[in-house]
Order: C-alpha cells, then structure tokens, then sequence
C-alpha cells in the first residue's frame, strides 16, 4: 500500500512539473526566429526584400556585344549585414570602398550578366578616374555570357560617378576580353548605370503616413 501510495504521489508530482513547463512555454511563447534558411532560399529572400535597399542596373553595351536592358540587384553592404537605407550604400563601407551590385537578379536582354567593379579610397559622392576603379579578383570587369571583358591598363577608358541617393554610373570605353598574346582582344564599350530604391516599410501603429 505504502509503495502504490508513492509512486502516486511521484506521478502526481511528475504531472504538475509538466503542466507548469507547458503553461511557461505558452506564456513566454517562441523564441527568435533566425533565418537559417541558405542564400537564395525562400526565407533568405524574403528577409533581405524587407530589409535591404535593392538598386535597378541599366545597361547600354555596343561593341562585341550590342544590347540594352534594365535589372535589379541588392544594394551590396560589403559585409554579412543588410543595408536598411540608399544614403547608407552611398557612403561607401568603414573600408572606404563603394561597390557596384555584380550579382543580379536576372539576365539583360537575355544575357547572364555579373560585374565587378568597386571604388578604392572612396570618399562619398562623386565622380572617380580609371586609376581608383578596381575588382576583388583583379581588375573591373562585365562577364557577358560568361566571356569576361575588363580594363586594361593603356586601351581602357573607365570612370565612375556615384551620387548621395545611392545612385550611380560607369562609363567606360573597350572592356576587352584576352586575346591571342595574352592581349586585349574583342571589346565592348557602354554604361552601366543604376539607381537605389528603399523598401517599403509599415507605419508604426498610430502614426499617419505622410
């Protein structure tokens, strides 16, 4: 009897430990949902559309390559971060560097484009020469169709102007591929120019819209 007694008690005892973590659980609710999710997955998307700035690139290409056309892009923070406003990505990073958005959302006039070009020693809005135009892997360069064109040190005619809105444009004359010799082969020459655009975020309650 002594032994039914107990272990009833210790089932009752158990019982009321869960009831109480069940109730906790309910009151504190979820913790914070990180996105796990990897990029270019559905959760990855959806948080960076509702928090970074995106940039529309447009095109205008003639040479080797003749086309024209518009696409989008994340305006690129220069680290593991999302950029919240335009003025922010017109700054330029703590490093002082400005980078133009290479990984686009979609083709141009049926083209896979991705770009590289970012400014050294940036320091604000402004337009800057050849010289302060560079890439991560080696040199500014437009990748058309997977056949890379980019400056050359004496053929190239190459600058950049960014401005305080988060805009932007390159100008440049024979981005050229390598040819024979290890010299510049096909060119093209063109802009690319881009401006910024800020998502739209909700109201916080009980304040009017503008």
């Amino acid at each position: 009897m002594f032994s039914a007694r107990r272990t009833a008690s210790a089932l009752m005892a158990a019982i009321s430990v869960a009831a109480l973590a069940a109730c906790g659980s309910a009151e504190e609710g979820p913790g914070p949902i990180f996105d796990t999710g990897p990029p270019g997955s559905e959760i990855s998307d959806e948080v960076a559309l509702s928090i970074a700035p995106r940039v529309t690139l447009t095109f205008d290409i003639t040479g080797a390559k003749t086309f024209s056309g518009t696409t989008t892009a994340l305006a690129p923070s220069g680290g593991a971060h999302f950029l919240e406003f335009c003025d922010e990505y017109a700054k330029g990073t703590a490093d002082k560097q400005y980078m133009a958005a290479g990984l686009l959302d979609g083709p141009v006039d049926g083209h896979k484009i991705t770009m590289e070009m970012w400014i050294a020693d940036y320091a604000g809005p402004g337009t800057y020469p050849k010289d302060q135009l560079v890439a991560p892997g080696s040199r500014p360069s437009i990748a058309i169709d997977n056949t890379v064109y980019g400056t050359w040190p004496d053929s190239t005619a190459s600058k950049a102007t960014t401005d305080g809105n988060g805009g932007g444009t390159w100008t440049f004359k024979k981005l050229a591929k390598t040819g024979e010799g290890g010299l510049p082969g096909a060119a093209i020459s063109g802009t690319v120019s881009w401006t910024c655009q800020e998502p739209e975020r909700p109201q916080p309650s009980g304040v009017a819209g503008p």
